[in-house]
């Protein structure tokens, strides 16, 4: 692994804001967003099958709407999600 990063190193330096350019002028807003949107539903099905993609649904979901309708900025958002996968199951165990 640590050759792994020494051969691509140089190559990331060199060449990522070419590639970074190419793709901001050539790819669109969208296929960006389908991409990403993509990910999240194969690794949630993946991962947790149809109850792991309900449960990224709905995260995303509630997330979205605590963040438009009350303005809670999504770093705040994110914490609590850290912070939830380590005090719910000791919550729950008590």
């Amino acid at each position: 692994m640590v050759i792994a990063a020494i051969i691509a190193y140089p190559f990331a330096m060199n060449f990522a804001h070419r590639a970074a350019t190419l793709v901001v002028r050539y790819v669109s807003h969208e296929a960006i967003i389908a991409t990403f949107t993509g990910l999240v539903v194969v690794i949630s099905v993946w991962e947790g099958g149809i109850l792991g993609l309900a449960v990224t649904l709905t995260v995303g979901l509630v997330g979205g709407l605590l963040s438009r309708a009350f303005k809670i900025h999504a770093g705040v958002l994110f914490m609590g999600y850290y912070v939830a996968v380590l005090s719910v199951p000791a919550i729950l165990a008590l």
